[in-house]
Order: C-alpha cells, then sequence, then structure tokens
C-alpha cells in the first residue's frame, strides 16, 4: 500500500491530475477526510490543490477576492521543521480536550517544502474539527511520506524550469532576447540573445542577471506582480540601451501551464525588443505564448493587421458568430476583456520575419 502510494507520488510530479488522488491517499494515511497542496509565491495568490473531499471547501475559502491564504497558510509558512507537525502543537493550548464550540472548522497536520523557484510547497492533511485534533502516532507514518513529497514537488517545479529554459531557447532561435523571471524578479534562465547584451550584469551582482536600467526597480517589480497576480496579462517599460542606443521596451507576460499545475505559474517571460520593429506576430509564437489554436492565431494577425472582424468573417467564409466566439477565446487565453487592451499586447511583440514557424516546428 505505502510502495504504491509512493509510485503515484512521483507520477503526480510529471502528471498534475494525478495530485488530487495521490493527495486524498495522504489524508487517509493521517486518518483525515483529505489533503491539500498549497504553492504560495512571494508575490499574488496561492495556488492549490485538493483531494476531491476538501476540493469545496478550499473553493469556498478562495473565492474572495482578498484571499491570499491567510490562517491557513501563516502557521505553517514560518515553520522550518523538516517533517510533518500538528496544528496543535505549532500553537500551544490550542485544545484543551472540550468538544470543538465550531469556531475552529477543520484540524490539520502539515508540512512545509522551499521550492528551488523562491516558492513554498505547504502539504497539509486535514480533519473536520469535530474529529479533535490529530494524534502523535501519525506523524511517523508521514514524515515516511515526506522525502517523496519534496522530491515530488522539487521535480514538478524543475519540470516547469526545464520548459521555461526551452521557452527562452526557441526565442532564441528567432532573434528575440528572453528570459523567464521567479516572481520575486529573479532570473530563472535567459537566452544567448540576452545574455550577450551589455545592459546584463554577471552573475553574482545584486542576486542575479539584471537589466543594469532595472536593478532594484520598483517598476520590474510591479510590472512582475502584476501580471503574477493576474491583473495584467502583459506589462511593458522602457529598457535603456548600453550598446546602440537604440530604445527598447521590455514586454513581461504570463507563461501559460497546465490547468492542474500549481508549480509554474509564478515564472513569467521577459522578451526584449527595439521600438519600431514589425507589430504583426508569428502565429507560431502567438501559439507557444497563449496556446492560440491555428484559427485563433489568424484572427489576432488580422485584427492586428487592422482587419475588422465583420471583414474576416467574409474573407475567410465563416459566420461572424463564429469569429466572435474566436475572440472571447482569444480574451480568456490572453487574460484580456477588450480588444484594444489585447492589440495593445499584440503590437509590442517585435518578429523576424524567414523562418520563424519551422524553427518552432524544429523545437
Amino acid at each position: 500500500m505505502r510502495e504504491a502510494l509512493i509510485d503515484r507520488i512521483y507520477e503526480a510530479a510529471g502528471t498534475p491530475e494525478l495530485w488530487p488522488e495521490v493527495l486524498q491517499s495522504v489524508g487517509e494515511t493521517a486518518n483525515s477526510d483529505g489533503a491539500v497542496l498549497m504553492v504560495l509565491p512571494p508575490v499574488g495568490r496561492p495556488r492549490w490543490i485538493a483531494s476531491p473531499a476538501l476540493e469545496p471547501r478550499l473553493s469556498h475559502e478562495t473565492a474572495a477576492t482578498s484571499w491570499r491564504g491567510g490562517g491557513r497558510t501563516a502557521q505553517w509558512r514560518a515553520e522550518a521543521h523538516a517533517g510533518f507537525m500538528r496544528d496543535v502543537d505549532l500553537v500551544p493550548g490550542s485544545y484543551d480536550g472540550r468538544p470543538c464550540d465550531g469556531e475552529k472548522p477543520f484540524w490539520q497536520v502539515g508540512t512545509t517544502i522551499p521550492l528551488p523557484t523562491g516558492d513554498v510547497a505547504i502539504v497539509t492533511a486535514e480533519r473536520r474539527a469535530q474529529t479533535g485534533p490529530h494524534e502523535a502516532s501519525i506523524l511517523p507514518r508521514l514524515d515516511a511520506l515526506r522525502p517523496h513529497l519534496v522530491r515530488a514537488c522539487h521535480l514538478s517545479a524543475r519540470f516547469n524550469c526545464e520548459r521555461s529554459r526551452l521557452t527562452s531557447m526557441t526565442l532564441n532561435q528567432i532573434g528575440l532576447p528572453a528570459a523567464v523571471l521567479s516572481a520575486s524578479g529573479r532570473v530563472l534562465t535567459m537566452n544567448a540573445r540576452l545574455q550577450e547584451r551589455e545592459e546584463i550584469l554577471p552573475p553574482g551582482q545584486h542576486g542575479g542577471l539584471l537589466f543594469k536600467s532595472l536593478i532594484n526597480s520598483k517598476l520590474l517589480q510591479d510590472a512582475i506582480g502584476n501580471v503574477v497576480g493576474g491583473r495584467h496579462a502583459a506589462q511593458t517599460m522602457p529598457v535603456r540601451s548600453y550598446s546602440d542606443r537604440r530604445p527598447q521596451i521590455a514586454h513581461i507576460m504570463r507563461l501559460e501551464r497546465h490547468p492542474g499545475d500549481v508549480f509554474g505559474a509564478s515564472a513569467v517571460l521577459l522578451i526584449l525588443v527595439h521600438v519600431g520593429a514589425r507589430a504583426v506576430p508569428d502565429d507560431g509564437l502567438l501559439n507557444m505564448l497563449f496556446d492560440l489554436t491555428p484559427a485563433e492565431a489568424r484572427l489576432l494577425q488580422a485584427l492586428a493587421g487592422g482587419l475588422r472582424l465583420q471583414s474576416y468573417a467574409e474573407s475567410v467564409g465563416v459566420q461572424p458568430s463564429t469569429v466572435r466566439t474566436q475572440l472571447t477565446s482569444i480574451f480568456n487565453k490572453t487574460g484580456t476583456k477588450r480588444q484594444a487592451e489585447l492589440l495593445s499586447i499584440v503590437a509590442s511583440l517585435a518578429l523576424f520575419g524567414g523562418q520563424t514557424t519551422k524553427c518552432f516546428g524544429a523545437a
């Protein structure tokens, strides 16, 4: 039984949709209703996966627009113990043996797992308040699983880092200097075209590779915070060029991720472009950045080129309602709500001609 659970833990590292089943088994190991895996980024809202029994409760809690984790995560965030602990041990005297009066909705036993991306993962097994706190005898069973949970969480985070690296390499092939940054502004990876820029500091200075003109820049951190927090799909800012004095723009945008993946959403993509570059984007880049279908990419290209919805529908021989449905899907995928906002993002993507599509296919 334990060996089968360990196998499933590692399978979930590469297949996020398996986590709810794994968490249910972790909850059963702790004589609990279920378990929750929550990832806390330095900025933005926590992301979570729950076992089926706890999913409705978590959905209700996180529906509040101001939700940041609150008391649910505060006690575990500060806990550095390399093992599972009960909430009654974190807050001595929190349980006096009397029946619960309803003020405490559940009891937890949990552990904190720092991730290489700078995020923090918290795994908690939870039971109804009426059941009473977890027994101390449960801890050794959970501690036996913890090394495997740690490795699985680290593997998931590294899988996303590798995807980030491949993204930056693909952009390098089509001539775009690019980097992937953590939510705290730390560079996770950057491609060769960006490394060779004179705007970049060498490793070891100010905690990593950054633009000389954006070191400790509140503008940069605010842009990353807006993107990671979901307030904007993309942000732009000027960057001073030290080499050719040409004006440049840095674009910060979200990296698309698997719907069940809670480990990769803190990363953002930074693309450096020269002002005045061609504004109509390549469909391969649109697919990679926003996961657009070929039809959606063609529509977005047409809109960026100045074509109206009605004219585009007529040109491709489809009903206007079909085009409006595609546009709604584009809004959802890019995190925008208005066509003007959408086109401002698209118009800022500078691309090169030639074998762009072929490069994406080769990647």
